[in-house]
């Protein structure tokens, strides 16, 4: 098999850009003071995975990306985005290993752009910022039915991020 590496290294960067779940791991250094160069690692150690592994499957891509964030970057997505991440990435290698650029141009503009990435960065933060402050003792209310009333203003991500006494950070989809 003659895969374009360089190809196949350029569009596994630029989706891992694009998973919020992992680059909010990175921006609060989740791996530990190595953290930067774990992202290195993890860039290159996936591009191998998905070069190496005949007849991968997303499920398997997924378990793998799933225990090398646990192990190394004390991170547990809880969003559904590893499985959607190990889909899409499989879908480009395929595109690669044909040299289908068309469809591998069309599959990394699916993708956010910088700006957009930028943007729920941003909103992302803020979010975590007023969460802290009104994290203490705060009730959440049982009775959201009455949201369904019409179309409302995007609340920002729809994730939820934890930290335990650990250390452990744990992602997960907001209810």
């Amino acid at each position: 098999m003659n895969i374009n590496t360089e190809v196949l290294r350029n569009f596994t960067a630029r989706t891992l850009k694009s998973w919020s779940g992992y680059q909010l791991a990175l921006d609060n250094s989740c791996g530990g003071d190595e953290t930067k160069e774990k992202d290195k690692w993890f860039l290159d150690v996936l591009c191998e995975q998905m070069t190496i592994s005949r007849g991968l499957k997303a499920e398997e891509l997924e378990e793998w990306l799933t225990n090398v964030l646990y192990h190394d970057f004390d991170l547990i997505l809880e969003d559904d985005s590893s499985y959607q991440i190990a889909f899409f990435l499989l879908e480009g290698f395929g595109y690669i290993k044909n040299n289908n650029e068309q469809g591998l141009q069309q599959l990394v503009s699916k993708l956010p752009s910088d700006e957009e990435l930028a943007k729920v960065k941003r909103e992302s933060v803020r979010g975590a910022e007023n969460e802290e402050e009104d994290d203490e003792d705060m009730e959440i209310p049982e009775d959201d039915e009455e949201e369904e009333e019409g179309p409302s203003e995007p609340r920002g991500p729809q994730r939820q991020v934890v930290v335990d006494d650990d250390g452990w950070t744990t992602i997960t989809k907001r209810q």
